[in-house]
Formats: structure tokens, sequence, C-alpha cells
């Protein structure tokens, strides 16, 4: 700022007046990469969030049809292990389950994983999920 003969202020320049409105910017990017950063991990969190409950109404689906003695409850314990398509929280998602080798006798080691599903693009698995559970049948 200039200050003339009488002790009056005259003003910002040109060039006080760019370089304020640059740092200003600086800053407001600033701002706006780190809330844009703390919107992508909300939404990844979420996007989590959701797979785990997918995850476990599985689980507990394949655990209850074991468990029952009903046919029908066995048949859809079963039917869990083939690729499922559920919609959770406005989320389209795919769960599939993996039979994997067990050396415990009357148990069964399962990998379930959940792939978000895009357009009938499946995209992941953006979670999964193992489990032993004993075998009633």
């Amino acid at each position: 700022m200039k200050v003339n003969l009488q002790g009056r202020s005259r003003g910002f320049t040109l060039l006080e007046m760019m370089v304020a409105v640059a740092i200003l910017a600086v800053a407001s990017a600033a701002v706006f990469f780190s809330n844009s950063e703390a919107l992508q991990a909300q939404v990844r969190l979420e996007e989590q969030t959701i797979a785990q409950w997918a995850l476990a109404n599985q689980v507990a689906y394949y655990r209850l049809g074991q468990e029952m003695d009903s046919g029908a409850l066995h048949t859809m314990a079963n039917a869990t292990l083939s690729p499922q398509r559920v919609n959770i929280g406005g989320y389209d998602l795919e769960v599939s389950a993996i039979v994997l080798p067990s050396d415990i006798t009357g148990v069964q080691h399962i990998r379930w994983e959940v792939y978000r599903v895009v357009e009938g693009d499946r995209i992941g698995p953006i979670r999964s999920l193992t489990a032993w559970v004993r075998v009633t049948r």
C-alpha cells in the first residue's frame, strides 16, 4: 500500500491485489481437494459397510439352513453358495461363495466375496469373508 506525503493511503497496487488473489486461490484449492478426498473416503467406507452387511446376511442364511431340519431351509443354504444378486442401500451387489478344502471333518471352509454390479459388470471383490461352518447333513 502506498502512502502519500500527507499520510493518507491511496489503496493497494495491482501487484499486491494479484498476490492476495493468488494466495486465496491456493488456499481455496487446498480446502477443495481436502474435502474431495474426505468425500471419496466416506463413499468407500459406505460401500465396505454395505458389502459387510451382505456378507453377514449370506453367512446367516447358510448357517440357518444348515442348522434347521427342514429340507427347504437346507436347500436354501445350498442355494446361498451360488452367486446371489442383492440390492442393499441402493447398491447392486453380487455375493458369491467358494467352498475351500477343510482339514476338519464335519466343517466346511467357505469364502464369500462381494462384488459391486454396475451396468451388469462385476467390480471387485470389494469385501470378502471366510467362515468355517458345521455341516449337519
